[in-house]
């Protein structure tokens, strides 16, 4: 068995490195041919490329690159699915592939052109409703014409596909009441991560902490982008406050995004730089900077289109360890998370609020190691690549295959 992965991302996007390619390698490990074909939105220089392929190829995964255009934008993404349909035709023929694993609608518009030419089946790994997203976010309306459009196609690869792949269960139920998923087969796998990559030595996480002057603190930390669905404003907000409970809190933030961006919010607050500290760090160091923090935070703006998200931090900060500050309304994290000790859960965003959670992870981290060894039991049970992610994904591939009934 081998499919075409395809995934409308840069191989170097940090999502890639921890939301694809540990997937695809566990997959080769399940006899599945896996070949990638990825978007580059800058040109890469031939050795850095050559580098890529070869570390690739040592864990079995062929991979494949196309540009990524990005003006005009729908005449952008109109070519890129040309091309992309057009060289993905020539890697199954090439590769033998019986199956197009469409990461997002985009390339989801290329596998249900794949499918009626070539008769491949469509895995549709839906991540997010696009469409709802742009309207959430306040770029489109739902009467306009792009919103009905990208809607229209959406519902055409939920009918074609022949397994769907949703984050969380709170969307599958919508989609089934709305009768959008039917005749199609629907398969839950959450943003997972691969545990052990977060199990520091506390003896390198002392000796890091000491090195930026934060022995003495209590470090809260963020990681990921800032703006946009990532209400930064609040996130501080909420620091300002929990400073009245942690007199030595720190604010520990580390973002791909400009700095620029969270150092405004922070001087907003009148908060001096030894309170925060602002950093990008690359890929494989991120587990030890995990490991200097006391707890972690993530506030994403609630919206019916985030009841599908499935937020990779989340995961991650349990697998550290780490008891989380966390709004309701995302996705399945309420569920997840409720009734086991290791989230202070808001369900608004006002200064009283921010106190109580102050207090309540007060007490959360008072358990200090029984806490942290619930955060990474749970992370293990629920959020575990090999436990979780892997199984149900091999699940899919073997339905896809024929080889057993599909598993709900």
């Amino acid at each position: 068995m081998k499919s075409i992965y395809i995934c409308y991302l840069s191989v170097n996007e940090p999502l890639v490195h921890t939301q694809v390619i540990p997937y695809l390698q566990a997959l080769v490990s399940k006899n599945i041919g896996i070949v990638l074909l990825t978007f580059e939105p800058r040109l890469l220089d031939r050795q850095v490329k050559q580098k890529i392929r070869a570390q690739l190829a040592e864990i079995g995964v062929v991979w494949y690159d196309l540009p990524y255009h990005k003006f005009p934008s729908l005449l952008a993404k109109l070519w890129d699915i040309l091309v992309g349909t057009i060289y993905a035709a020539m890697l199954i023929k090439r590769h033998q592939a019986t199956i197009v694993h469409s990461r997002t609608h985009v390339p989801a518009a290329m596998a249900l052109v794949l499918k009626k030419v070539l008769g491949v089946k469509i895995l549709f790994d839906v991540r997010g409703l696009v469409a709802d997203e742009y309207v959430d976010a306040g770029h489109w309306k739902r009467n306009s014409l792009k919103y009905k459009i990208t809607k229209y196609m959406e519902q055409q690869f939920f009918n074609q596909a022949d397994a769907i792949v949703v984050l969380t269960e709170r969307i599958k139920k919508i989609l089934h009441e709305q009768g959008r998923t039917q005749a199609t087969r629907v398969k839950v796998i959450p943003s997972c991560v691969d545990v052990q990559r977060f199990r520091v030595d506390p003896k390198l996480a002392q000796a890091r902490r000491s090195e930026m002057g934060l022995s003495d603190r209590v470090v809260l930390l963020y990681a990921g982008k800032f703006g946009s669905w990532y209400m930064a404003a609040e996130m501080i907000n909420f620091f300002f406050v929990a400073r009245q409970v942690f007199p030595r809190l720190h604010f520990l933030v580390l973002t791909q995004s400009d700095h620029k961006l969270a150092y405004r919010e922070f001087e907003r607050c009148h908060l001096s730089r030894e309170t925060y500290t602002v950093m990008t760090v690359p890929p494989e160091k991120v587990p030890l900077y995990f490991a200097v923090a006391d707890a972690a935070i993530s506030f994403i703006l609630p919206s019916f289109s985030k009841q599908s998200s499935s937020p990779t931090k989340i995961g991650e900060y349990l697998a550290a360890g780490l008891p989380i500050v966390v709004n309701t309304g995302i996705g399945d994290c309420d569920a997840l998370l409720k009734g086991h000790g290791v989230a202070v859960l808001l369900s608004e965003f006002t200064s009283q609020a921010y106190r109580s959670a102050a207090d309540s992870l007060r007490t959360l981290l008072s358990e200090k190691e029984e806490a942290r060894e619930r955060c990474c039991n749970l992370a293990d049970q629920e959020l575990s690549l090999q436990k979780v992610g892997v199984p149900r994904y091999t699940e899919v591939y073997s339905f896809l295959q024929g080889d057993e009934a599909w598993k709900s």
